[in-house]
């Protein structure tokens, strides 16, 4: 017997139901028992596959009266060609007791019927999750006093044919919903989410009033042009808010945030306003930022996770305070080419208040600094604090000593991850290696400078040439492992190619 034959049948089927369907089909050439297992899963995901293929497993299940506990589909054909045939594997999977069943439509079509309240009707669904159906083709009128789930827990619905009493009709069937998503179904308007005496989370993305009576609710994401109409007063259980919207006052903004109640985790995301503060919030613990403009001094003692994330550079005023804060991240996207002007910025925005665990910056490209722009500044605030810096080039060409000199200048990392080419990985090696040597002739050249008058110059000098170490590391991608690298630059340039590679670098300022 094999290694892989000694575990039992019953012990394989548990670890197959813990991978996806596509790992579990690997699987099965390990061993016939491995097999065996594999052939009666009861979890089924289809993405991609041919119709033949999928029809002849569907058919395997209903012949053997095999159970299914969770059916996805996703359809990239034209539902109006393989309309019976999504009836029929819906249909093998219902009678096979199918508990969560996902159909998802990647074509935009929204023209399939799907038959929901034939699945409710069964009351043992305990999730269903539809994106780019029509639900408008049902009668509710044949279905509205007679349709009970006391069993679904999970209701998603995005890209959704459907109106709001078609909507109500569904909720009314399913009492004891826990989550419910409502996503991009355009032809909902004037929406009353009630009689949920279960729910504790809601995700919902539309863009007319929605009145929420919901004192039950602990999670809610909210997406909406105009967010104005918005009352959370009732949900004195709210521990996670969402909010994104493009439109929405200051005023009704702080309002919305600052309760008494026990709220744990803010997102605030494309809001775009006057300047405002984020204080009063003493139960906060995660904070995230995406895409906001002008967001000012945040207060929030017991602050564990601060995340932003944006195109603009942030200027956020933490209160020292915020002494329980252990991770802080920072995601910046700049849309166009960075000067030693925007250099500067990053710089003044990573001295304030707190230090940084992540920075991570995507750059499109890069071009020359002036780098006496940045000898003319005078910085009185702190030196940067960040644990680590991970830079991206999208488009990694040639080299730019003076690009990296100002990067490293306006963050000064304790560790520096790289993906780019070996090219740009030279760049930043000379670069670094280069500022190591100024160490050595540091206190002589400042004192001549001191003696010149030349005092922004100097302290320049001073805050630019402290590196006292560096060590550098390369993924080995072939044996999945980081082994040091040396600076050699004749060997160096020798392994020079053009594929993006991963390397990192820990630095001793």
């Amino acid at each position: 017997m094999g290694t892989a034959d000694m575990l039992p049948v019953c012990l394989i089927r548990k670890i197959l139901c813990y991978l996806s369907y596509r790992e579990a089909s690997r699987m099965r050439i390990l061993s016939k028992t491995w097999l065996l297992a594999w052939l009666d899963l009861p979890n089924l995901e289809f993405s991609g596959k041919s119709i033949a293929i999928v029809d002849n497993i569907m058919e395997r299940y209903r012949d053997g009266n095999i159970p299914i506990d969770k059916f996805e589909f996703d359809n990239s054909k034209k539902p109006d060609r393989i309309s019976a045939l999504i009836d029929k594997w819906l249909g093998i999977a219902l009678q096979n007791g199918v508990r969560h069943l996902v159909y998802r439509d990647v074509t935009h079509s929204k023209i399939y019927p799907f038959p929901i309240f034939k699945f409710l009707e069964a009351n043992y669904l305990g999730e269903l999750v539809l994106m780019g159906c029509d639900l408008m083709h049902v009668s509710l009128s044949s279905t509205s006093h007679v349709v009970t789930c006391h069993s679904l827990r999970k209701l998603s619905l995005s890209r959704v044919r459907l109106d709001k009493n078609m909507l109500q009709t569904i909720l009314s069937s399913c009492p004891f919903i826990v989550d419910l998503i409502i996503r991009n179904c355009s032809r909902l308007k004037n929406v009353e989410l009630r009689n949920l005496p279960m729910i504790k989370s809601l995700a919902i993305d539309i863009d007319h009033p929605v009145r929420i009576d919901a004192p039950t609710l602990e999670h809610l994401y909210y997406s909406s042009f105009c967010l104005n109409k918005l009352s959370i007063d009732k949900y004195k259980n709210l521990k996670s808010l969402e909010i994104s919207c493009t439109k929405i006052s200051d005023m009704y903004l702080n309002r919305l945030i600052f309760r008494p109640y026990c709220l744990e985790k803010l997102v605030l995301a494309n809001i775009s306003l006057g300047r405002f503060n984020i204080c009063r919030c003493r139960s906060l613990k995660v904070l995230k930022i995406h895409n906001c403009k002008n967001i000012g001094a945040i207060y929030a003692p017991n602050l564990v996770l601060l995340e932003y994330k944006g195109d603009d550079i942030p200027q956020l005023e933490v209160a020292l305070e915020s002494r329980q804060l252990k991770q802080s991240q920072m995601i910046l996207y700049p849309l166009f080419n960075v000067d030693a002007a925007w250099f500067c910025q990053l710089r003044q925005s990573l001295s304030d208040s707190i230090s940084w665990s992540q920075v991570t910056i995507y750059f499109h490209k890069y071009e020359e600094i002036n780098m006496n722009y940045l000898h003319m500044q005078y910085f009185r605030d702190a030196i940067p604090k960040v644990d680590v810096l991970d830079v991206n080039f999208l488009k990694p060409t040639g080299e730019c000593l003076t690009f990296v000199d100002a990067l490293l200048w306006s963050c000064r990392p304790k560790k520096l991850n790289l993906q780019s080419t070996s090219e740009m990985f030279i760049c930043f090696m000379d670069c670094l290696m280069h500022m190591k040597s100024l160490r050595r002739a540091l206190i002589h050249d400042i004192s001549c400078l001191m003696h010149m008058k030349n005092l922004r110059r100097a302290l320049f000098h001073e805050r630019r040439g402290q590196l006292k170490e560096l060590k550098a590391y390369k993924f080995d991608q072939r044996n999945e492992s980081w082994h040091p690298v040396e600076h050699k630059r004749e060997e160096l340039s020798i392994r020079t190619v053009s594929t993006l590679e991963k390397y990192f670098f820990l630095l001793d300022w």
